[in-house]
């Protein structure tokens, strides 16, 4: 993996809750206009990430579900409220999806540069590497979605720093980067710095500091519900 472009490995999101709630912005924050996303858009970004995931486990079966010949917007399938997702409110960022079992991280990628055109296309190529492609967790399941939080956060550029101890990790991320693999915590998640580069360690991504590069972030954190606290 190299550049701007590489995957991002996440560890458990225990403390993402702590993030729902926005900190205040910079004057050049390349997150304002994600920040001041109205509560419509967010569901539509929520819905539209749960849709995908939806379609990613059985594609068959939401194909299925269409009537041949009719257009899927007008039927109630896992997606079709997620049509009316908003493009990128402002420049295209890096973006994580993340699936939640309550505190606990059922599985989790990201990419530190959009993965299509559109915000959609981005979290529907998210979407299928959701359900796989997290090392760290078993594939998973259809049956599980209904009992699993969609977190959708979007990452505002990281701006390398020398001592990863100078940042806050109650509100700022940290990425960690070596020819290893990256490993990204975002704001609230680590407990301590400290924590955070014993973590790293312990998946593998990071032997010597010296080796290291490190690199600060703003998040712009969006979760629903599972889908069983709604009925």
């Amino acid at each position: 993996m190299s550049g701007a472009s590489r995957w991002v490995v996440m560890v458990s999101l225990v403390a993402l809750a702590l993030c729902l709630t926005s900190w205040p912005s910079r004057a050049d924050d390349a997150l304002e206009s994600y920040r001041a996303l109205p509560r419509e858009a967010r569901r539509g970004v929520l819905d539209c990430a749960r849709g995908e995931i939806s379609r990613a486990l059985a594609p068959a079966a939401v194909a299925a579900a269409t009537p041949v010949g009719r257009d899927s917007t007008v039927h109630a399938t896992p997606d079709s409220a997620a049509r009316h997702t908003p493009d990128w409110p402002a420049a295209p960022c890096g973006v994580y999806l993340s699936l939640a079992h309550g505190t606990r991280t059922r599985a989790c990628v990201g990419s530190l540069t959009p993965l299509g055109g559109t915000l959609r296309a981005t979290l529907r190529e998210l979407a299928r590497r959701v359900i796989s492609d997290d090392p760290r967790h078993p594939p998973v399941r259809g049956e599980e979605m209904d009992s699993l939080a969609v977190l959708v956060s979007f990452a505002g550029p990281p701006e390398p720093i020398d001592d990863p101890m100078s940042i806050a990790p109650g509100r700022e991320g940290l990425l960690i980067s070596t020819t290893r693999g990256s490993i990204a915590f975002l704001p609230g998640e680590a407990r301590t710095v400290s924590w955070a580069l014993g973590e790293a360690r312990r998946v593998g991504i990071l032997q010597r500091m010296s080796d290291a590069s490190f690199q600060r972030f703003d998040v712009v954190v969006l979760r629903d519900r599972p889908v069983t606290l709604y009925r």
